[in-house]
């Protein structure tokens, strides 16, 4: 979820140009205009991408198994993981407490890259800024900066500001 981003660049397909010939025609002999501006909003949210609330999964029991030996103290939460032939990696987090409308949290990473016998283990302090939609990281000066984000980042930051 949060510190992926700094051990993968994820590459994402750019959204295609839609085909003319994918719209939808009605044909209509002169609707009301509010008729004509409800229709328009309709078709328009129709066509709008949905992304469904962010819900936690269920910690696969070979991550489990990982974090007991690996992340220090109790309380974590699985947020996500990816396993792929160059990377293995899993985010948690702990200990959310509500400070200034934000709400704070630790962030547990395990990584192990292709081709190493060893794990790495990282504990960050966090945040998710609620009124912002984002994820930020307490720097070693105490300074909060804005982490960058990806796909389902935002709705992960809802649902960290939900726990509040």
């Amino acid at each position: 979820m949060f510190a992926f981003q700094r051990f993968v660049k994820l590459f994402e397909a750019a959204d295609s140009p839609s085909d003319p010939s994918d719209r939808i025609l009605l044909p209509m002999a002169s609707p009301s205009l509010a008729f004509k501006v409800a229709l328009s909003s309709l078709l328009s949210l129709s066509t709008c991408p949905v992304q469904a609330e962010w819900q936690l999964m269920q910690e696969p029991a070979v991550w489990q198994s990982r974090r007991g030996e690996l992340l220090p103290g109790d309380g974590w939460i699985f947020m996500e993981a990816l396993d792929t032939p160059a990377l293995k990696a899993a985010e948690y987090i702990r200990a959310p407490k509500t400070v200034d409308g934000a709400v704070e949290v630790e962030a547990g990473l395990l990584i192990q890259r292709a081709g190493q016998d060893q794990w790495t283990q990282r504990v960050l302090p966090m945040r998710a800024n609620c009124a912002n939609d984002q994820l930020e990281q307490r720097q070693a000066d105490g300074a909060w900066t804005v982490y960058p984000g990806r796909d389902g980042t935002v709705v992960k930051v809802r649902w960290i500001c939900a726990l509040r």
